[in-house]
């Protein structure tokens, strides 16, 4: 779940000289190829199809509001939403997955999440550390254990387990193939908890600090992917690496140094935040 930034809410309605200011809603981008059979058919939130011969894969659904977004980008590609015979996940917080029961409803996808995602979904009750209201229950078809597989069509995209985020978090990893060369690529799952949530005796997720900790040596450990695709809307502040054959509007795509960037900031405020908290007891 991304952060709640006060001024955009703020920014809805100023009133200044009489005159009543509304906030303008953000333009995404339309759905779009990003790179060998990965495409982009998310709106606010990250959504992402993974398409094979024999049917598609779904990775996150967004919020609720999302839902005709994704039916209609899915279509705009020329694909069937009828086609969707999996749904993951990159955690359970209400902006990735609110969407989950009635994509769920319309496809008859196989939900597919791992350990404690797969119970908040379940319960419809976000067990992360921030304890967000928003879920939606929806069934688990299949409950995944870290390092496990789930392959379609000849696409085959492996776990890791990140519970740093929630405490089911996923990064899926796979290959993909673009002008007959091979790019390692995965989606992001998440790496610390949210801003301002409870870190020493959280009710919901005790082990949150050592499970945070070992999220980021998981992922520090990993090779940097050739691309990283984020599930929220990223500004590099420089172009992405011109090597990567993706397309323009892809503001979720992140070259290999924006993957270590990001983990060496995640650290450094998530080791300043322990401090604080600790400070605190």
């Amino acid at each position: 779940m991304r952060r709640f930034n006060v001024w955009v809410l703020l920014s809805a309605a100023i009133l200044f000289l009489g005159t009543v200011i509304t906030a303008q809603p953000a333009a995404f981008p339309e759905a779009f190829r990003v790179i060998g059979n990965i495409y982009w058919v998310g709106g606010e939130y990250g959504s992402y199809l993974i398409t094979t011969p024999q049917g598609h894969i779904l990775l996150d659904t967004g919020s609720t509001e999302m839902y005709d977004v994704i039916v209609s980008n899915v279509k705009k590609l020329g694909f069937k939403v009828e086609d969707i015979k999996i749904m993951i996940s990159s955690h359970a917080h209400w902006d990735h997955v609110q969407g989950h029961a009635a994509m769920k409803k319309l496809t008859g996808a196989q939900v597919v999440a791992l350990g404690g995602d797969a119970a908040a979904l379940e319960a419809g009750q976000d067990n992360s550390a921030g304890g967000f209201p928003g879920m939606i229950a929806v069934h688990v078809d299949r409950v995944i254990k870290d390092g496990d597989t789930v392959s379609l069509g000849g696409t085959t995209l492996r776990a890791l387990w990140t519970p740093g985020h929630t405490q089911g978090a996923t990064v899926w990893m796979t290959t993909v193939q673009e002008g007959g060369k091979n790019y390692s690529l995965a989606f992001r799952g998440g790496e610390v908890p949210n801003d301002g949530v409870p870190l020493i005796n959280n009710p919901r997720h005790p082990t949150v600090i050592e499970d945070t900790r070992m999220t980021l040596q998981r992922l520090k450990a990993l090779k940097p992917p050739d691309l990283f695709l984020h599930n929220h809307h990223q500004n590099l502040g420089r172009p992405l690496d011109a090597a990567l054959p993706v397309d323009s509007h892809c503001d979720t795509c992140m070259d290999a140094k924006a993957f270590t960037d990001m983990l060496a900031r995640s650290e450094k405020n998530f080791t300043e935040q322990v401090r604080e908290a600790e400070a605190k007891k």
